[in-house]
């Protein structure tokens, strides 16, 4: 066992370190992007194990490609600095040792695989995400606690209200005890820059900073994007004679995916939208020509970050309409902005379907550490739908459709002809005074 003398240059800052000197079982953690949780329970996990205050230790996190990060940039380099033999990190078992202690790390994408052992310190990290799957807590973590009454934190930015909202409130509750609430913003990392953040977040919208930054529980159906249901009205359709048109393509080759979206530039609805990925960049290239030639020669805004951008210049040379666009993170907040607002105003109509519905409400907001917001698909998702949609909206920049009028209710039918009555009845000029005529009540 490693002597008390050995000490580590590791310290949280106040904030981070009272979530784990609260006795309690259960601690609860609603915090803001960046506000440092991950950081510190790593440090914390490190300061008890070389302590011995656990033996058996559960990380659990969204997926594995996470874990690989975490333990790398914030175990590794403390552990380095311990003497040779005090720890071992096995990497494809996912299990970290310390002193006399081990840290199971573990995915939450395949809850089945986490069960079967016995835990007394546990930490269940973007609780917001995780906890969306309610059988991962309740059937595969809950019982994995029982056997040495394990404590531990569990925490995360808010995503919408669900069984993360339920533990918090829980811990906001003095007659259960065996429970403790914290909740911080971003801007309660000392660290973070909190002025470029402040800046950032006057132009955002405002569900998002709530959310994001000031980690509130919203009761909506997406994290960036809301309506996403009510706009799901388009169906595929022909062009029709004359019609005008504009495609949005984000661009992939193997992991991600290839998506192509055709609007109708009077309607703003969708009318085609296909998805593909390990196809070979000549065959993506005739199929993104074919499609816009079908649909009246449409012009084709196009992600030419990377290798997009010899993609458009051959498109462009075999006759294709082309705006290249390529990304960068200001540039990526503005078009998500954009669509996110168009959602809101119902300007905007796609075609349903389970891939686009998954991306739609998954998508977030990160806070960088320099306090700047950036936009993107969570670990283990993908932002090809969302940023299709945000190509082929960009295009559609001068072509906001006007508000449909409303038919008049029976009560503001009654009250325009009651007042025509009074007018006729009552006014010598009534011939001279134009009506409003029924139909055209808003």
């Amino acid at each position: 066992m490693i002597e008390k003398k050995i000490q580590l240059p590791i310290k949280n800052f106040p904030s981070q370190q009272s979530i784990f000197d609260a006795p309690q079982r259960f601690k609860i953690v609603v915090k803001g992007r960046r506000f440092g949780l991950t950081k510190g329970a790593a440090n914390n996990f490190i300061e008890e194990a070389i302590d011995g205050k656990f033996l058996r230790g559960l990380w659990v996190d969204t997926v594995n490609s996470n874990i690989d990060r975490y333990v790398e940039r914030y175990f590794l380099p403390h552990l380095m600095k311990l003497p040779k033999g005090y720890w071992d990190w096995r990497k494809q078992a996912k299990v970290l040792e310390i002193n006399n202690s081990y840290i199971d790390f573990r995915s939450a994408d395949n809850p089945e695989t986490l069960e079967g052992f016995g835990y007394d310190k546990f930490f269940l990290n973007e609780a917001g995400i995780i906890l969306k799957n309610e059988y991962l807590y309740h059937n595969a973590i809950k019982p994995m606690l029982w056997d040495y009454s394990a404590s531990g934190v569990i925490g995360g930015t808010p995503k919408g209200i669900g069984l993360f909202n339920t533990l918090a409130l829980r811990g906001q509750d003095p007659k259960q005890t065996d429970y403790a609430y914290f909740h911080f913003t971003s801007f309660d990392n000392p660290y973070l820059n909190g002025e470029e953040l402040a800046k950032d977040i006057a132009n955002m919208p405002s569900d998002v900073v709530r959310q994001e930054v000031y980690a509130e529980f919203i009761d909506n159906n997406g994290i960036v994007f809301k309506n996403i249901d009510t706009n799901a009205t388009a169906r595929p359709q022909k062009p029709s004679p004359g019609g005008q048109y504009l495609m949005g393509v984000d661009l992939a080759k193997y992991e991600d995916f290839t998506v192509i979206i055709v609007v109708d530039t009077q309607t703003n609805e969708e009318v085609y939208r296909d998805r593909f990925n390990k196809l070979d960049w000549p065959y993506q290239k005739a199929k993104i020509a074919s499609i816009s030639g079908f649909y009246n020669n449409a012009r084709v805004y196009l992600d030419s970050t990377g290798l997009g951008d010899p993609i458009a210049d051959d498109l462009s040379r075999a006759g294709v309409l082309i705006e290249p666009i390529k990304f960068t993170n200001e540039l990526k907040k503005q078009m998500v902005e954009k669509l996110k607002l168009w959602f809101e105003m119902g300007f905007y109509k796609f075609i349903p379907n389970k891939d686009c519905d998954i991306e739609l409400k998954s998508f977030s907001c990160e806070v960088l550490p320099s306090g700047k917001l950036r936009y993107a698909a969570p670990d283990g998702f993908h932002d090809d739908e969302v940023m299709a949609k945000c190509l082929v909206v960009w295009g559609l920049y001068d072509r906001i459709p006007e508000r449909k009028l409303r038919e008049p209710t029976i009560i503001e039918r009654a009250k325009a002809r009651a007042i025509r009555n009074y007018e006729r009845m009552y006014s010598d000029e009534a011939d001279e005074i134009e009506i409003i005529d029924d139909d055209s009540m808003d």
